[in-house]
């Protein structure tokens, strides 16, 4: 049994993203687009119930889920800080 139990927080580029479409995208992310692309972040309250039902299938880690991000057809996907995901509320 997978424990999802980090938020993880990651940039991706709009344009080479072009084509994806973000209202499709599976409940357990978080995505907003600002100045500087896509802002995503993982819901591990979600990603939890969708692993148990055999939905999501993702290592727990940075590297796990960038893997599932450029899957779903993000583009130059990185791992950012909280803070640098908040920049724009000045709030972490």
């Amino acid at each position: 049994m997978s424990n999802i139990g980090k938020i993880y927080y990651f940039r991706a580029s709009y344009e080479p993203s072009i084509q994806l479409d973000i209202n499709n995208l599976p409940d357990w992310l978080s995505v907003a687009v600002n100045w500087q692309g896509y802002r995503i972040s993982t819901l591990p309250w979600i990603a939890n119930v969708a692993c148990l039902l055999g939905n999501l299938h993702v290592e727990d880690h940075p590297t796990g889920w960038k893997s599932y991000l450029e899957s779903l057809g993000f583009k130059d996907v990185i791992p950012i800080s909280c803070e640098d995901f908040y920049e724009d509320t000045l709030y972490c």
